[in-house]
């Protein structure tokens, strides 16, 4: 789906999660640090497909996956030596975790704990890359429960 991205706003890069920038914004914006807990913050609205087309001083768009059930995405570890063995990978499998944003690279972050109101649920890696599977839990998108089969 195409989504709007506001004048002089944070440029959104492929690959990147949005989020609505506030209720009834009609604006999407890119996850910031432990972003995504569920209850404290807009829904989250989906992976970016394409870099936002916004300028300083004109509106643009924005290419977005929605978080349908059952897509699982891939992110890196924050911590690499948390997530580099199958035993590691297997033993965070089940757990629900936050992004990292540190120096403008996103992570997950294992280190921060297993909470439920966390986005990510881990639900398998990869040890070669210290990279772990994860699914966005309904409750922290914008679509919530809804059916859209």
């Amino acid at each position: 789906m195409t989504f709007q991205t506001e004048a002089n706003a944070t440029a959104i890069l492929a690959g990147e999660f949005v989020k609505w920038k506030s209720t009834g914004s009609p604006y999407v914006i890119p996850l910031a640090d432990a972003d995504g807990v569920i209850g404290t913050i807009t829904g989250v609205v989906g992976l970016a497909k394409s870099d936002s087309t916004q300028t300083a001083s004109v509106d643009g768009t924005i290419d977005v996956y929605l978080p349908l059930p059952g897509v699982v995405y891939n992110i890196k570890a924050k911590t690499s030596t948390l997530a580099d063995s199958a035993s590691e990978i297997a033993a965070l499998c089940g757990d629900s975790v936050i992004i990292d944003l540190t120096g403008g690279v996103y992570t997950l972050d294992t280190a921060a704990g297993n909470a439920q109101t966390s986005p990510f649920t881990i639900v398998g890696g990869d040890v070669a890359s210290a990279s772990l599977n994860v699914i966005l839990k309904s409750g922290a998108t914008f679509l919530g429960d809804q059916d859209l089969s």
